[in-house]
């Protein structure tokens, strides 16, 4: 039942877009009409052909279902879900000038100025309030999904940190099902674990669960492939969740062998095409901003400079793409020669791992705490980009050290792509954990890689900037 509501909503919120595009097409020829701009229209020139909103609508409908828009409205960032709705426009409109281009030459440009405009602020708009709306019916107990996990493991207890982030701290995760019985009654990231794996079934029907996900580690892999049995008999929902830690895969490539499918574990993080791509993003972009950036960095460091003893320009070793080492340019930021009071100021968390990064660092020069919250010392990294070492986007180079000493083998898997300026880590957690305790985000970034990815993050990434999150 609540699949077939979520459907009926799904579905009027794509009519109710393409009804309001269709509205827009409407209200942009009478403003057109109605505003002193552009030449006098010719007679019969204020007419619209029915075929142009058979047009738009076919058009619409086409790129709303391509970029997934009913999706957005229930899950999601706000911010992820405008820019997916100026995207989709924003193509929608491109396809829409083409056609009109070839057969509809006589069509005033300002009327389709006007129509893009008005229907891009209409969408927008509409989005926002519909979001709001469904936001509100989900937080009703008839409508919420109810969602049980099996497992109790890491990617279990990440996967409850990332419904909680989703659903703006209201989980839907009812219950946890534990391997262990022992551990029935506690809690794991806010979720209780309600019971045993053996009691699944029951479970589901005393909690009324709609969906379970099954997260156990590799050493359960006979618990899963049973619990999967036991669950076909009942309408709940059922995903899995690989336990890609233990796996170290980042994609995976599958092929047939007289049906018999054969997993490829060692394939590039990411094609031929999408790195030909993302090199010239980098070049075209970290080109363009050293250029207007120049009497800014020239600045910094002449004060820099002025204020303190040393270079402008600090160089260190970082770990780069497939473990390779170069040398990462930063802005000075600490005194002279702080590399050697590293053993001085770094420290060992309660569970062992080192953090050699924390507030109040000694060694910080006062300019140096300014340029670290504004995140300007980040910017010589264009250099980087520019030569190769780096890309604008993708998990942070890490010091040599770190690696040595405190990376797990799985880890590793965070350099099959070049390593970046920011990453999915640095809009989510800056600041709040060190980079290599939280590799899964950099694994989620790689998983899921796509140049419109890295716009996101970029754009993201100013917001997180601005707000010095995490920064010092």
């Amino acid at each position: 039942m609540k699949q077939q509501r979520q459907t009926h909503v799904d579905l009027l919120v794509l009519l109710g877009s393409v009804g309001l595009t269709e509205l827009m097409l409407l209200l942009a020829m009478t403003l057109r009409k109605a505003l002193p701009l552009g030449r006098i229209l010719e007679p019969g020139a204020d007419y619209i052909p029915p075929a142009l909103f058979g047009l738009v609508g076919v058009i619409w409908l086409f790129f709303l279902v391509i970029f997934a828009a009913p999706r957005l409205f229930r899950t999601g960032a706000l911010i992820d879900g405008l820019w997916q709705i100026v995207t989709a426009v924003a193509l929608a409109a491109l396809t829409f000038a083409g056609i009109m281009y070839l057969s509809f030459r006589d069509v005033s440009r300002l009327y389709f100025i006007y129509f893009v405009v008005l229907d891009l602020l209409a969408l927008l708009a509409f989005f926002v309030v519909m979001r709001l709306l469904i936001r509100r019916q989900a937080q009703q107990p008839s409508a919420q999904r109810r969602v049980l996990i099996a497992g109790t493991g890491a990617s279990a207890a990440g996967l409850v940190r990332a419904l909680s982030r989703q659903w703006s701290g209201r989980s839907p995760v009812v219950g946890m099902l534990a391997s262990d019985p022992r551990i029935v009654g506690t809690e794991i990231e806010g979720a209780p674990v309600v019971g045993t794996l053996d009691g699944a079934l029951d479970q589901i029907n005393t909690s009324a669960i709609d969906e379970i996900v099954i997260a156990l580690s590799l050493d359960e892999h006979p618990d899963a492939v049973r619990l999967v049995r036991q669950l076909q008999s009942t309408p709940v929902h059922i995903r899995l969740v690989p336990d890609f830690l233990d796996f170290a895969v980042m994609s995976a490539s599958v092929e047939y062998l007289e049906g018999l499918p054969v997993v490829g574990l060692r394939v590039p993080a990411i094609s031929e095409e999408q790195r030909v791509a993302k090199r010239l993003f980098d070049i075209l972009v970290s080109g363009m901003l050293l250029l207007l950036l120049s009497p800014l960095l020239l600045v910094a460091a002449l004060i820099i400079r002025r204020t303190s003893t040393g270079p402008a320009l600090y160089r260190s070793d970082r770990i780069g793409e497939h473990g390779t080492t170069f040398k990462m340019y930063k802005f000075r930021t600490m005194v002279k020669d702080a590399d050697l009071l590293f053993n001085t100021v770094s420290l060992r968390r309660p569970d062992g791992k080192l953090e050699f990064k924390q507030p109040g660092d000694p060694r910080v020069t006062r300019i140096g705490r300014w340029l670290r919250r504004t995140s300007l010392d980040e910017l010589p990294q264009l250099l980087n980009v520019l030569k190769g070492d780096m890309s604008l986007v993708g998990p942070r180079p890490e010091l040599p050290i770190i690696v040595r000493e405190e990376y797990e083998p799985w880890q590793w898997s965070r350099f099959t792509v070049p390593q970046g300026m920011t990453g999915w880590w640095q809009i989510n957690r800056r600041g709040f954990a060190h980079q290599h305790l939280c590799t899964a985000d950099d694994l989620y970034y790689i998983q899921n890689y796509s140049l419109m990815l890295d716009i996101k993050i970029l754009l993201r990434t100013i917001f997180v900037v601005l707000r010095g999150e995490g920064a010092y």
